[in-house]
């Protein structure tokens, strides 16, 4: 499988590891005894990788110990579809996301007008679809594929999400009291979980750094961060380390400036039984 966003993100590695030598790709292909096309091929992503041409260029390249297990172990992922490219013919900017959100360390959602993807229930998620006009089985495949997005949050090495929540989501009944009610305790509930917050940012305090707009920040293991921007039908991957920093900046600023993690408790469960009255 070729020219997927996993198969992008190894090709560029593998640039990576080759630049850090200093080695060209002809110097590379003639050491290998390639020609010089196919391993342009391969650090484009624009020919299948296999895990016996990576381990031969990691050992010409001098890769060795955690790093080389980590590179081979990714050529051995992509030749297995993800879960998301069985059977599904989704929109290349959801895969890239989806792929992001799978290998990110940390997760940062700084969001507005509606709740966290990755913490809304069904109900939620349906009542924000069915504001749009999208066939119900159409509906039903995007709730079902962001309720599978959720479980990274609980395999076994969890990625931590941070939330930051403009108190405006929280006023919004979208779907209705009842839904509101379950979705707010189901955000209060998740984070009792140690990889987990969310932090409000009450109307209250007027402006604050996240007002220009709502932003995903994936911070990873090894790869320096990126940033995810949505529209209305479109999004886009912004990974310039000069570009990435003022959205860092806007993180720092917001851990001093939202609600600690008990206070937004608080506010969360005054919108929950406020809520909760309006369905009796």
């Amino acid at each position: 499988m070729s020219d997927t966003p996993r198969a992008r993100i190894l090709a560029k590695e593998l640039r990576a590891a080759r630049a850090a030598t200093g080695m060209t790709a002809r110097e590379l292909a003639r050491t290998l005894g390639w020609s010089e096309a196919k391993v342009s091929r391969i650090e484009t992503a624009r020919r299948g990788i296999r895990v016996e041409d990576v381990e031969a260029m990691l050992e010409v390249l001098k890769v060795r110990g955690k790093e080389r297990e980590r590179l081979v172990k990714m050529a051995a992922a992509v030749r297995e579809p993800a879960w998301w490219e069985v059977g599904r013919d989704l929109p290349e900017q959801l895969s890239a996301l989806i792929d992001a959100e799978s290998r990110a360390k940390r997760i940062t959602d700084v969001t507005l007008n509606v709740l966290p993807g990755l913490l809304q229930t069904r109900s939620y998620t349906r009542a924000i679809m069915e504001s749009v006009d999208l066939a119900d089985e159409e509906i039903e495949e995007r709730i079902g594929i962001r309720q599978m997005r959720q479980g990274i949050l609980s395999r076994r090495d969890p990625v931590e999400l941070r939330a930051f929540i403009d108190e405006t989501a929280l006023i919004r009944p979208i779907g209705g009291a009842r839904v509101m009610a379950q979705q707010l305790r189901q955000i209060v509930s998740a984070t009792d979980e140690p990889n987990i917050s969310a932090r409000v940012l009450p109307v209250s305090m007027g402006v604050h750094a996240g007002l220009s707009g709502t932003f995903v920040l994936f911070e990873f293991s090894r790869s320096r961060p990126v940033v995810y921007m949505e529209a209305r039908s479109t999004g886009a991957f912004i990974d310039e380390p000069d570009d990435v920093q003022p959205f860092l900046d806007s993180v720092e600023l917001l851990e001093a400036q939202a609600s600690d993690s008990e206070g937004s408790r608080e506010i969360l469960n005054a919108y929950v039984q406020q809520y909760e009255r309006e369905t009796e």
